[in-house]
């Protein structure tokens, strides 16, 4: 598989890798972690579907599970976005006698 990397789509990824309980509110406050410089992974193609490209766009090999706007590029890898870590404690959706969705805190 050949990803398409547009190099000058350059930013910095951030999402919520932990949360920390707040001992004054008694709720939780996310922590944030940083990737910076990624480029964007535009685009999936197999290897004998490439085409000509822009010169601001290379070609680069990527895992078979790879997927565009999911993955980023840095360093001559293609990596998975990670994921936002649960929030402890969420409210959780309940339905009330009535069918109506509610949220119980």
């Amino acid at each position: 598989m050949k990803a398409l990397i547009s190099t000058t789509e350059v930013f910095n990824l951030s999402w919520v890798s932990s949360w920390v309980l707040n001992e004054q509110t008694q709720k939780y406050d996310p922590v944030y972690s940083e990737i910076i410089d990624c480029q964007r992974l535009a685009q999936v193609e197999p290897d004998d579907k490439t085409f000509e490209v822009y010169p601001t766009l290379i070609w680069v090999d990527c895992p078979d599970d790879c997927v565009a706007d999911l993955w980023y590029y840095k360093d001559g890898q293609c990596y998975i976005k990670p994921y936002d870590a649960p929030q402890p404690n969420a409210p959780q959706p309940q339905s009330f006698e009535n069918g109506e969705p509610g949220v119980i805190a």
